[in-house]
């Protein structure tokens, strides 16, 4: 006889077709029932509250004086809480911000009672191969999921799962979902029926006689007369046993009666039994973009740079950084940063992300600032901080925009010695805009506003150097951009040649390789909803090659740049693109740079989307006869198949959607052979695709327009409509979209220089230009700081994730991982500070060993504190 472990829950979404503020009025009522109904009858509980402690966030807003109360409940094991902030979506945030949502989460539980050391994941679209490390490194080893199994994967519901690392989980799948046992009947007879037959269903899978059956589902509120059913459901049937219990007694459960698990090693993404969704990765842009802007902002510069300036003895903001990361995690739910939700909702998902963006800015301006009024000049001009985020010293071409007056000026680095830099943009600035004291004048000050690249050397590792702006003195080495309608740009790597149809034809010098047809834009038509592209059966796709378009280049010392603007001629909607009628003229301008400083081809595309109902791409062929390619994950790489197999199946066995190649990256995809290849890294794009009539070519999602949240019958996606029908015309992103990418070509000879390039693309160096044009006064800092700095060098092929305080401590935290499915060094370390290895955690001692496994993070805790 199998025994039942009856899970109480409910599944907490704090927005989706309704709004945060809607949750939160339910919330008052949701959680005044549950706790009246635990404190009358001691006998039922516990609950478990989503795994997510942002609903304590939430509730405390609405119901602080009921804070003690529910304390209680918590301290004493009848709620269950933690260990994340928020139910977050693994496959389109960042591995940083996962990381945060586990650190913030567990401290929330350390305050209120003790986390649920469970990986609970019970709505995620698809499951990552890191979860296991992401888990092991909080001292977690048991997790319960549901969407992306299938027994085509693992046989059974409970098995063994292994990340790369060697890290690992006892897993558990709800097959059916979390909400499978809901709003069980009262009525003892029912009841029993119900619930035996849910319990039936449920064991269709189980490697054990232990199975869990999970009763509740979304906001959903809590079926206290459940358990006092349960007797009666055991005395009335002999073929399960039930029992009231909870994801530990499951566990503890198992453990005992010891069963055979299997081990499964890689992601979970089959919609076999549940949908997984594969346009979130395109819906909604903007608010990908915005997103992955934040994340980047405040990990790579705003978090190195605080604490740099508090190891010289400034203060750390850590309260305003962890709410910039909480307010970001409230977007990181799979429908919120999915897009998936009404227009209202996803307006206050965006609203969020610009809100810490703007945040994150303001206190990256004026921690710049403090740093650079401190810095003792030796030469005289305007102080430029190059700041290096990244623990290894390096030379790069770097971004600076200054405001100027004077039509001649030089760089010069801190021993005077004049730096070659290169114009890249200028227009006119109203200075009144930027200086707050001229905003009452009465005349206009314009300046000249210059966005240049300056090449520097030898920047500190963690670290960086001054140069220094001198007006009114002019250049030695500054020369005049060549403007031409040549069709060849070339530097020491690579020949980039423009070809009559609009693509063009990449020679790569290390090896020989060759590319064509490169950069081909094709736009399709999208007839799905915000959860799933659904192109038309017969669909017309138009291809910018030979559409109308013009070429110019530029070349200078420093870069090369080739601008191809196009005009493509589209259907204005889907009524048209059934006719083949194409009404619509879509504007798009492709800016391909190659620069002196790296082996890329940089691309910055901008277009402006005045079609309904399409998708964009741009496609990369590759030549390469290679049925497999590897894409970045959290903390790692995986390894996929170019164009799944199950896609020959999926109809047969009815799946709940096809299959499709729409796969997720984190910034980049590689398809590559033995000795070449390509890779494409990118800036908040987050969706390629292997087409089945062009497997050897990646295809990179710019942005794909649908109006509604949800639709029924879709081509890949038949059946009912997911979330709700709904309109929801701002997700067809109208308007101007700007979007940058790298084009990384792959030399087997020379691949540690592949993986540094992917990493410079990732975390480049910036500057801030030193003036006291700022929207806010700052009095003068007493902080002395040299004009050159590095806290701490580390010289490996890890690459770099974060920099920050400790959570718990006056240590700082640095943050690594293995980028590849090879092991690597440790390397070596030079600080002056003494250090350990922890985990993820922040607290739990590492061995530290010469080797690092693939797709592993190091964390190394610096023992200083502000002077």
């Amino acid at each position: 006889m199998k025994t039942i472990h009856l899970i109480q829950h409910t599944h907490w979404d704090r927005e989706w077709y309704f709004t945060e503020n809607d949750s939160k009025a339910l919330l008052y009522y949701f959680m005044d029932d549950l706790m009246s109904n635990l404190e009358q009858d001691n006998n039922i509980g516990p609950f478990v509250l989503d795994a997510q402690t942002v609903v304590l966030d939430d509730y405390f807003q609405v119901a602080p004086e009921h804070k003690e109360r529910l304390e209680k409940l918590i301290k004493n094991q009848r709620i269950l809480i933690g260990p994340w902030y928020t139910q977050t979506d693994f496959l389109t945030v960042s591995a940083e911000s996962i990381t945060r949502n586990l650190l913030l989460g567990m401290s929330d539980c350390e305050k209120y009672g003790q986390a649920m050391k469970i990986g609970y994941v019970p709505d995620s679209f698809g499951q990552t191969e890191q979860l296991p490390m992401l888990l092991n490194q909080f001292n977690i080893d048991r997790a319960v999921l549901w969407r992306g199994w299938s027994e085509r994967l693992v046989a059974n519901t409970e098995f063994q799962w292994q990340s790369q690392d060697g890290s690992e989980i006892t897993t558990a799948v709800f097959p059916w979902g979390y909400g499978c046992s809901k709003w069980l009947p009262t009525d003892p007879m029912s009841f029993t029926e119900a619930i035996t037959s849910n319990a039936r269903k449920q064991c269709q899978f189980a490697a054990s006689e232990h199975v869990m059956l999970p009763n509740g589902n979304d906001q959903s509120p809590f079926e206290f007369q459940v358990v006092g059913l349960l007797d009666h459901a055991n005395q009335t049937q002999d073929e399960f046993h039930f029992v009231n219990s909870s994801f530990d007694g499951y566990f503890d459960a198992l453990v005992t009666a010891a069963p055979t698990l299997n081990c499964f090693k890689g992601e979970m993404l089959d919609p076999k039994y549940m949908r997984i969704h594969r346009g979130i990765f395109s819906t909604r842009m903007d608010i990908k973009l915005a997103n992955e802007k934040l994340e980047t902002l405040v990990s790579r510069y705003l978090e190195p740079l605080l604490t740099l300036n508090y190891t010289n003895g400034l203060t750390y903001p850590q309260n305003a950084v962890n709410q910039i990361w909480r307010e970001a995690m409230k977007s990181h739910a799979h429908d919120s940063i999915g897009g998936c939700n009404s227009d209202r909702v996803n307006s206050m998902v965006l609203n969020r992300l610009l809100s810490g963006i703007e945040t994150a800015e303001q206190l990256l301006e004026l921690n710049f600032r403090k740093l650079t009024q401190g810095i003792q000049a030796s030469v005289d001009g305007t102080k430029i901080v190059v700041f290096n985020s990244v623990p290894k010293k390096r030379d790069s071409l770097v971004e600076v925009t200054i405001y100027t007056p004077s039509d001649k000026f030089k760089i010069v680095d801190r021993q005077g010695n004049e730096l070659q830099y290169q114009i890249i943009d200028e227009s006119q600035q109203d200075m009144s805009t930027i200086i707050q004291e001229l905003s009452n004048n009465t005349t206009t000050t314009w300046y000249r506003k210059i966005s240049m690249m300056v090449s520097v050397k030898d920047i500190p590792a963690c670290g960086y150097t001054t140069i220094y702006l001198q007006e009114d003195k002019p250049s030695a080495t500054n020369s005049d951009t060549i403007r031409s309608q040549e069709s060849v740009i070339s530097n020491q790597w690579f020949t980039l040649e423009y070809q009559t149809n609009g693509t063009l034809h990449l020679i790569d010098h290390r090896n020989g390789a060759q590319y064509p047809n490169l950069f081909e834009i094709c736009d399709g038509s999208d007839e799905g909803d915000n959860y799933n592209f659904s192109p038309l059966l017969n669909d017309w796709v138009i291809s910018s090659k030979n559409a109308e378009h013009t070429v110019f280049l530029e070349t200078d010392v420093l870069t090369s740049t080739m601008t191809l603007n196009f005009t493509m001629v589209l259907p204005k909607n889907l009524d048209e693109r059934k006719q083949h009628i194409a009404s619509t003229r879509l504007p798009i301008s492709l800016r391909i740079t190659l620069r002196n400083d790296r082996p890329s081809i940089d691309v910055d595309v901008d277009l402006d989307n005045c079609v309904l109902d399409h998708r964009l791409q741009i496609n990369f062929p590759t030549g390469i006869e290679c049925s497999q390619h590897v894409a970045n994950q959290p903390f790692g790489l995986v390894t996929r198949e170019n164009v799944p197999s199950e896609l020959d199946i999926w109809q047969q066995e009815s799946w709940t959607e096809a299959p499709v190649a729409n796969y997720p990256m984190q910034s980049m995809v590689l398809h590559r052979n033995a000795l070449r290849g390509l890779g494409v890294v990118t800036k908040g794009l987050r969706e390629y695709e292997f087409h089945q009539d062009t497997p050897n070519s990646i295809a990179i999602t710019l942005l794909r327009s649908v109006g509604w949240l949800g639709q029924a019958n879709l081509t890949y996606r038949p059946g009912r409509a997911s979330g709700m029908v709904l309109p929801a015309p701002d997700s067809q992103i109208q308007g101007r979209h700007q979007f940058s990418l790298s084009l990384v070509p792959f030399c087997s000879e020379e691949e540690a220089d592949y993986w540094q390039t992917v990493e410079c693309i990732n975390t480049p160096v910036i500057s801030h230009v030193g003036t006291d044009w700022a929207r806010f006064r700052l009095n003068p800092t007493t902080l002395v700081v040299p004009e050159s700095q590095s806290l701490v060098e580390w010289n490996n092929s890890l690459h770099f994730s974060t920099l920050k305080k400790s959570e718990h401590s006056e240590q700082i935290i640095l943050r690594a991982f293995n980028p590849t499915l090879s092991s690597c060094e440790f390397g070596d370390i030079q600080t002056p500070y003494s250090y350990q290895n922890v985990q993820l955690d922040e607290r739990s001692p590492v061995e530290q060993t010469a080797d690092i496994p693939p797709c592993r993070p190091v964390t190394i805790s610096l023992a200083t504190k502000a002077l």
